[in-house]
Parts: structure tokens; C-alpha cells; sequence
């Protein structure tokens, strides 16, 4: 058995008998992993409730086995603090709806640094005091697109194009299945890429946010449904 220290965000909690929790953490050198904790409030590891958050940054020093069981967190503790997201309603349900778009599109062991680093500077921004997030939900379904695959790439857009999310491209319209973003969604969201003051109107957002989670239904089909949109779509987000 081997310890390792870790960066990584918390994604999601099931409960273990009485007290114990399986914890799914995404870790920045392991990817998605589950770790076993006996207590959220101890003493001795650093656990407790306000760590279990989703999308709480952490630092965790924890054994790795190898062997196919659930591995086990030695400390943790949070790093860095989150204070915006964390505090407001709004902020909390786009954590909850980045934390269940992860664990249902991420498989054990995948990710890469790049993409975790992604993840953290996003988060950054997002609890920023004067940061919009009107765009927060396309902006976290764009990054996951762009890492598994299937993102718009500006460089091969053509104005008047529509994007094709099961093939990952830009091409002329109409494209002659349902699975595309309509050439004004995908204009707002190129000019958004531009300049992200260029902030689409609240249709065309709500188009870019069902497109892109069409498009990662398509390429992962046991995906399932995403809970937390309803509570988005009920803040006007």
C-alpha cells in the first residue's frame, strides 16, 4: 500500500451504515476514485461536514492498494476555501449540477491534469465577486466537451454554421438530424468564446445548455439524467 498526497474535488457522498461514507473524489493525478471514511467528523483525518460539498477543493493524503478496493483517506482538508460559490444558492446548484455532470460523464481512473486544472481554474472564476454566471452551466458543458472529445472548434467555424454534436464539428445548415445546436445558438456561443461579455440571451442559453448535454448524452449513452437541472432551470439559470 502506498500513500500519496492529492489535490482533488469532492463530486459526491453515499452513505455506509451508521456513520461511514463511501466519498467520490476526483483526484488530479488518479482521476475519479472512491475512498472509504468511518466518521465526517474526525479528529484525527480532518473530516467533517462542510468538506463534503460538491466541487470542495481539497488536499487529502490517501492510500492507494491497487487491489480493486475502496481506498481510505489518511487527512484532508480544504484548499482553497471557496467563498461565493459555496455561500450563495445559486452558486451551491451550479456546484451540485458541475459535480453530477462529472461523476455521470467520467468513468474511474479517466481525466487528465489538464483537465482537472481546467475544472479548478473555472471554479476560480465562478467565485470571483463581480464574476456573471449567466454562462456558468454552457461554460462547465463546453470544458467537459472540449476534454472528451467532441468540442467546437472555433478555428473551423464558418458564420451561418450550425454545430453538429454527434459528429463534434461545425458544418453548413440544416443539418439532417436532431442532434445540433441551430446556427444562432452556435454563433452566440462562438462570439461568447470572443468575448465572453457577449453573453447570449436567456433562449439561446437555455438552447446551448440542452445542445451540449444532448451532444454528451450521445457520446456517453448510460449518462442518464442530470437532477440538478430542474433546480437551475427554477433559478433562472
Amino acid at each position: 500500500m502506498s500513500a500519496h498526497a492529492v489535490d482533488a474535488l469532492m463530486l459526491g457522498k453515499i452513505a455506509y451504515g451508521d456513520k461511514a461514507y463511501i466519498l467520490k473524489l476526483w483526484t488530479r493525478p488518479f482521476g475519479i476514485q472512491s475512498y472509504m471514511v468511518h466518521s465526517i467528523r474526525s479528529a484525527r483525518t480532518g473530516l467533517r461536514p462542510a468538506l463534503l460539498l460538491p466541487m470542495t477543493s481539497l488536499e487529502a493524503m490517501v492510500s492507494h492498494r491497487d487491489k480493486g478496493q475502496l481506498e481510505k483517506i489518511a487527512e484532508v482538508r480544504a484548499a482553497p476555501v471557496w467563498n461565493r460559490i459555496q455561500s450563495d444558492p445559486v452558486g451551491q446548484t451550479l456546484c451540485l449540477f458541475a459535480a453530477e455532470v462529472l461523476l455521470k460523464t467520467l468513468k474511474t481512473g479517466d481525466s487528465t491534469q489538464d483537465f482537472y486544472d481546467d475544472v479548478l481554474d473555472m471554479l476560480t472564476r465562478w467565485d470571483q465577486a463581480e464574476a456573471s454566471w449567466a454562462m456558468a452551466a454552457v461554460e462547465l458543458l463546453a470544458l467537459v466537451a472540449h476534454h472528451l472529445g467532441f468540442a467546437l472548434d472555433p478555428e473551423n467555424y464558418v458564420q451561418g454554421w450550425a454545430f453538429d454534436l454527434r459528429e463534434g464539428q461545425c458544418a453548413p445548415s440544416p443539418i439532417l438530424h436532431s442532434e445540433a445546436l441551430s446556427p444562432e445558438a452556435t454563433g452566440a456561443l462562438m462570439d461568447w468564446f470572443a468575448n465572453s461579455e457577449k453573453i447570449p440571451t436567456k433562449v439561446l442559453r437555455q438552447e446551448l445548455m440542452d445542445g451540449l448535454l444532448q451532444g454528451l448524452r450521445w457520446h456517453h449513452a448510460g449518462m442518464g439524467e442530470i437532477h440538478s437541472l430542474d433546480i437551475l432551470r427554477g433559478l433562472g439559470r
